[in-house]
């Protein structure tokens, strides 16, 4: 071994060591991209949920079912009803028993496996 430098072959061991390094860091780094761009719609879909839920909660409980969205609605960003918006909107209305219904409210999102899922449960009997 030359006492002055390195050799040809521990140069390229090295290079080979770090381009794997840099390659696993590639890597993870693509993978938490991905992910802070799934979070990033998940939070869009449940803030397009809870709007849609705020609005169902100000509105005359006898006239819930009027607002059911069974077969869905293309939603922007901001909720609105758009042709191909991004994100698509549920609104479920169903009796539970004698003046009491579930409200859900779903959206799926891109890339989602699972749609954001809101429920609550309204009176819609008379108040004395």
């Amino acid at each position: 071994m030359n006492k002055r430098g390195f050799t040809l072959i521990s140069v390229m061991i090295a290079i080979v060591i770090m381009a794997v390094g840099v390659l696993a860091l590639s890597k993870t780094l693509t993978g938490a991209m991905q992910a802070t761009t799934r979070a990033g719609l998940r939070t869009v879909a449940l803030d397009i949920a809870r709007q849609r839920m705020e609005f169902l909660r100000g509105q005359r409980p006898q006239d819930m079912a009027d607002f059911a969205e069974a077969g869905g609605t293309d939603v922007n960003e901001t909720g609105l009803a758009v042709s191909g918006g991004k994100y698509r909107r549920t609104v479920v209305v169903a009796d539970v028993r004698a003046n009491l219904v579930s409200v859900t409210v779903r959206v799926a999102y891109p890339n989602g496996t699972t749609p954001v899922e809101l429920i609550t449960y309204v009176y819609t009997g008379a108040v004395t």
